[in-house]
């Protein structure tokens, strides 16, 4: 008996993880928790339904209960065919884990040619300083494409901004997240505004924003507060902390 429902519990397992990164509709949850096996497959049916789906299936089953599989795969990929592509999606891998120095190694070995100056990868490089705590190393890759319109309201701007906070450059940051604070834009920006300025007793501005934030989501319709959903609760947990 242990062995026939060892691999449903699996299957079930991936499916609930599967849906829950994947914003899944909640009635899925309900089906794959009450009829483990049916309602399992009935969920692979409904969203893998191409040979290129049924591939991602395969690898997203051994990515999640083979530990460095997808790493692995990368690292081999990456020795057959040494390209500025394999280089970065390995290191994106590895930056995803928390192997910082190994994607920053690889990011910056990248940093030649056509790609000397490429926007996208001096903004990979600046999130993965600011994320291994290297602020002054991020200020400077950051300050490389602060004119870049790919840069300019990017969630990744926040790093630059906190790592002039985390360098004592309060004017600096203040005047990033200033660029960054749009009405019925930026909203995650817009958030981490409100915290920095809470974090330099500057509480009730931070408040006033987050009130903003509240009022532009709640005058939107069903759909797209359905899209903010997430956001929402998290300036609504900022407000209830910051008024009690």
């Amino acid at each position: 008996m242990i062995r026939f429902y060892t691999p449903i519990l699996l299957l079930q397992m991936f499916c609930l993880y599967h849906a829950y990164t994947s914003n899944t509709d909640r009635k899925w949850f309900w089906i794959i928790i009450f009829f483990p096996f049916i309602g399992s497959l009935i969920y692979l049916y409904d969203t893998f339904y191409t040979r290129n789906n049924i591939d991602n299936l395969s690898e997203g089953v051994k990515t999640a209960f083979i530990g460095n599989y997808k790493i692995d795969k990368l690292e081999k990929q990456l020795k057959y065919s040494d390209t500025v592509s394999n280089k970065i999606e390995l290191a994106d891998e590895q930056a995803l884990v928390g192997n910082y120095d190994r994607a920053l190694n690889l990011y910056k070995s990248c940093l030649e040619g056509v790609h000397k100056n490429d926007a996208k990868l001096l903004i990979r490089i600046l999130n993965t300083s600011y994320l291994k705590k290297d602020y002054s190393a991020a200020i400077h890759y950051g300050e490389q494409i602060v004119d870049e319109k790919l840069f300019n309201n990017s969630e990744e701007k926040l790093a630059l901004a906190w790592s002039y906070y985390h360098e004592d450059k309060m004017d600096k940051a203040e005047e990033k997240f200033k660029e960054m604070d749009l009405r019925f834009s930026n909203y995650q920006q817009r958030l981490e505004y409100s915290n920095f300025l809470n974090l330099t007793n500057r509480s009730a501005e931070g408040s006033s924003i987050l009130q903003d934030l509240i009022d532009e989501i709640d005058s939107m319709d069903n759909y797209e507060k359905r899209s903010k959903k997430n956001i929402y609760k998290e300036i609504k947990r900022m407000a209830q902390e910051l008024s009690a």
